[in-house]
């Protein structure tokens, strides 16, 4: 997969991300937060397959699906040994703990660490969770990235 970024002054950011197959998806990101996504197939240059405009909250829930927070397939075959070095972890947070009452932004997460989302009971799962969510006792972060970062977080609360 290649991943392509290019920075749209006033707008936000485009991604062109190319698979294997050689389709593509552009992913423009605006600074408004809606995202545009276009589908375009192996070969096809001008226009699109297809399109799809989704707010902040949706691009938030459709990354958390890809990411496999809310299912997380088992891995077989090649997968597993591209997973070695990553993991996922769940960090729950106790009373006590340094992290309640505090903004996700104020999270000392390591570099090769990823918070994908904060599970809080009797509430929806928040998939990639804005800067300004602050965390509250019994709320579960899900968190990944390489062994040794989501370690060194682990410690580091």
């Amino acid at each position: 997969m290649k991943v392509e970024e290019v920075v749209l002054p006033g707008v936000g950011r485009k991604f062109t991300i190319t698979v294997q197959s050689g389709d593509r998806l552009v992913i423009v990101v605006h600074h408004s937060g809606k995202r545009e996504l276009q589908y375009f197939e192996a070969g096809e240059e001008d226009e699109p397959s297809a399109t799809l405009d989704l707010t902040d909250e949706e691009a938030r829930e459709l990354g958390a699906i890809l990411a496999g927070v809310l299912f997380h397939p088992e891995a077989v075959g090649d997968t597993q040994s591209k997973l070695g070095a990553k993991v996922i972890e769940w960090i729950k947070v106790l009373p006590g703990s340094k992290l309640a009452g505090r903004k996700v932004r104020e999270i000392p997460l390591p570099p090769g660490a990823h918070l994908l989302a904060v599970d809080r009971p009797g509430a929806p799962l928040i998939p990639n969770p804005g800067p300004e969510v602050v965390l509250e006792v019994g709320d579960t972060l899900v968190v990944a990235g390489s062994r040794e970062a989501v370690e060194a977080l682990k410690r580091s609360l």
